[in-house]
């Protein structure tokens, strides 16, 4: 069985909190471009936001809160505008930096002491904890009655750093199996449970004569994500810790286990025999594209890509399904989640706050999923037929299988690393998708690519904190 130690990280969490994320690595849904709404949309750019930000009292006395994002769009920043209009006291001001520029932009920002209320926090950011730029929100908690309904999971993961809470999330991200139903159907093919499946049907799905091919495989930007989740689901389960999954427990990581190699030649084996050939410079929006205009059968994403199928894709002709699982019989994956924390500096934390509890509460944060295609975080959200049934119902059907489905904490070593060694797994972040893409490309075979992958964690085998978690 999988070690979980610290944490419960299963698809259990699912039932908990309704559902089944890479990394945002895997997630890519924000609109490319800015937006901005309330004060920063009539200043007209986001300079001019910032430089509006530094007032706090907004039009007619009330108060003004300035919130960052890095996932915004124009559609999602008008709902949160929408739910927080009750807010008689209060202007909120949102500032959505490009996507390729958000994280990088509030950064800038922090570092700079900029006039910031409410940022959009990825995870459990541990370099702005660390840096004193987020305010620990225990004290807002206690007071909050709708604490009770959050998911045990992400409490477990919002206090798993050093015990305070420094965001509530407002969704998580999980991945699925997006698959063309009527091609199934018409080829007579069942429903892919194992990825020896999904690459049996993927094959034989794959007409380039019909420019259709089996999967939507990511080859660019982001690769290395979807490959680290294969690689995973075909580990053995027994060496793994989910709290630090990229580490085994003989303190090496898993690009240096024996089962990396099979995985890495099967991920290549994927993209040459059941893709298309240009999905090696796929990116999340390409991927997504090739699915829901006709040209790729099976897609693995998060739940906001249901949203996009039922926009552009006829009813009937779609579904979801679980993801496949590995030679063990289990499925692993990025359990990712985002939330709204509040920047330490800020001068209005008290409506900060009020503004996250009304965002957060469990009216407010169905609805918010709903809307912007996340699972919920509270558990009474999972009695709601829109999460319960239809499309969504695959999380639940996730969740009644535990020992199947398991989340993973994405680079969750980065919690526990010294600087030297941050610098190391920041390094692997540089260069593991153009190590990736030459694997695929035939340029190094996957012995190579796993030497090179492990390379960047040579560190661990030393590592203090890495000997003393597994008891070596």
């Amino acid at each position: 069985m999988l070690k979980k130690k610290g944490t419960k990280i299963t698809a259990l969490m699912l039932a908990a909190m309704m559902a089944a994320s890479a990394f945002l690595s895997g997630c890519g849904g924000a609109d490319s471009g800015s937006s901005q709404t309330g004060a920063a949309a009539q200043s007209g750019n986001t300079e001019s936001a910032k430089e509006n930000a530094g007032s706090d009292t907004g039009s007619a006395g009330k108060t003004k809160i300035t919130m960052i994002t890095y996932l915004g769009n124009p559609t999602r920043d008008a709902l949160i505008q929408e739910m927080v209009a009750g807010l008689d006291n209060i202007e909120l001001e949102i500032i959505s930096p490009p996507a390729d520029q958000a994280t990088q932009k509030i950064s800038t920002m922090l570092q700079a002491g900029e006039d910031i209320d409410i940022i959009e926090l990825d995870s459990v950011p541990v370099d702005h904890i660390s840096n004193g730029f987020i305010e620990p929100l225990n004290s807002y908690v206690e007071n909050w009655e709708d604490w009770g309904s959050v998911s045990e999971f992400l409490k477990d993961q919002v206090t798993s750093y050093d015990g305070n809470i420094y965001s509530i999330p407002y969704g998580v991200y999980e991945r699925a199996l997006f698959y063309r139903k009527d091609w199934f159907e018409d080829k007579n093919i069942a429903v892919p449970k194992t990825w020896d499946d999904l690459y049996n049907a993927a094959v034989e799905l794959t007409d380039p004569t019909q420019n259709r091919y089996g999967y939507s495989f990511r080859g660019g930007a982001g690769t290395v994500g979807f490959m680290q989740m294969t690689l995973l689901s075909f580990a053995d389960p027994a060496k793994l810790d989910i709290g630090v999954p990229f580490i085994a427990n003989d303190c090496k990581s898993i690009y240096d286990q024996p089962e990396a190699i099979d995985a890495l030649n099967f991920y290549k084996k994927l993209y040459e025999d059941g893709s298309h050939p240009d999905s090696i410079a796929w990116g999340y929006p390409e991927m997504v594209e090739a699915f829901y205009s006709g040209v790729t059968a099976m897609l693995i994403q998060d739940p906001e890509v249901v949203a996009t199928c039922e926009e552009y894709m006829e009813e009937g002709t779609w579904d979801v399904a679980p993801l496949p699982v590995g030679p063990s019989g289990q499925a692993l994956f990025p359990a990712g989640f985002a939330g709204w924390g509040i920047a330490a500096n800020s001068k209005n934390k008290d409506a900060a706050w009020e503004v996250i509890k009304t965002l957060s509460s469990v009216e407010g944060n169905t609805t918010f999923c709903k809307k912007n295609g996340n699972i919920p975080i509270h558990t009474t959200a999972q009695e709601d037929p829109f999460f319960s049934e239809g499309y969504y119902k695959c999380y639940m059907d996730m969740a009644a299988d535990p020992d199947s489905y398991v989340g993973y904490v994405d680079y969750g070593e980065r919690r526990f690393a010294s600087k030297e060694e941050l610098e190391q797994i920041s390094q692997f972040g540089a260069a593991a998708d153009s190590l990736v893409q030459e694997m695929l490309l035939g340029k190094i075979s996957p012995e190579d690519c796993a030497a090179k992958l492990g390379a960047f964690y040579s560190w661990s085998q030393d590592s203090e904190w890495v000997k003393e978690r597994f008891n070596k």
